[in-house]
Parts: structure tokens; C-alpha cells; sequence
């Protein structure tokens, strides 16, 4: 299928889609790989640049919510009569939204509630993998559907 055969419609959703989840994804990267070792080298102890990390976390788990919960929309609109690419979408697009829910309302606030309590230290420790755990899962899920966004694009292979 063309570009051109492509209604108008579609290919601004699409659009909005891929740069939405651009958005989200690259951010997510930038936040995990650059915003947090810096504060974790350059701070003068771990607990402080843990005070500050978890003065991010909850924007950063929310922005992530907000961004799958557009993306989940925007692949429902171009589900309907889209076929099994955009249907593939959603449901990762949902895995990854309900992690976003779990990290942001159940995860990140029962972490904050035990940060700095040294009774808590080893609670603490398991949620903390969780959360790096989770995250991987949100960026190998956001990067699988950006490699695969030229397909999404064009609706489906040209022949």
C-alpha cells in the first residue's frame, strides 16, 4: 500500500503515534542512561542524589503513563480496519501502559515511603530491581515499536 493510498486521517495518527512514542521512549532513555548516573557520579553521597532522584520519579512514571495512555488511543483509532499490526500495538502498548500505572501508583510511592529507613533497606532494595527491572521492560517494548515503525507507516510491506 502507498503512502498515498493511505487516507490523510491515518497518516497523521500514524504520525502522532511515532512521535509520541519518540517522545516517550527517548526521554525514557535519556532520564535512565544519562539524568540519573549523573547524579548518582557527580552528587556528593548516594543518599543525596537518591533525595533528588526521587524528587523525579514520580513525573517521570507519570509522563510515562500519560504518553502510553495517547499512544493506546491513538493505536484503538487505527485499529479499526487496520489489521493485526495496529492490533500487535495495543496490546504492547497496554503491557507497557500497565507497568507505567503499577511503577507510578504502587511501586515509586511504596519505595518512597520506605527510602532512607534502614530497617527497610533490603524491601527497599527488592522494589528498586523491580523498578530497573520494569523500566527495561518499557524501553525494550518502546524501542521494538520504534524499529518497527517504518511497517506502521506504511501499513504494510510494499511489494
Amino acid at each position: 500500500m502507498s503512502q498515498a493510498a493511505v487516507p490523510a486521517r491515518s497518516r497523521a495518527l500514524v504520525s502522532a503515534f511515532v512521535t509520541v512514542l519518540a517522545i516517550w521512549i527517548g526521554g525514557s532513555i535519556t532520564f535512565s542512561a544519562l539524568v540519573l548516573p549523573v547524579l548518582f557520579i557527580k552528587m556528593p553521597s548516594p543518599a543525596e542524589a537518591g533525595a533528588v532522584a526521587a524528587l523525579l520519579f514520580p513525573y517521570y512514571f507519570r509522563a510515562g503513563l500519560a504518553c502510553s495512555l495517547a499512544l493506546l488511543a491513538i493505536a484503538a483509532a487505527l485499529a479499526r480496519g487496520a489489521g493485526r499490526l495496529w492490533q500487535a500495538a495495543i496490546v504492547i502498548v497496554a503491557v507497557l501502559a500497565a507497568v507505567q500505572a503499577y511503577s507510578a501508583f504502587l511501586l515509586q510511592p511504596e519505595m518512597a515511603g520506605l527510602r532512607g529507613k534502614p530497617e527497610h533497606t533490603a524491601r527497599f532494595q527488592t522494589l528498586h530491581r523491580r523498578s530497573v527491572q520494569l523500566n527495561n521492560v518499557v524501553l525494550a517494548g518502546g524501542m521494538a515499536l520504534l524499529l518497527s515503525s517504518g511497517v506502521l507507516l506504511l501499513g504494510r510491506r510494499e511489494r
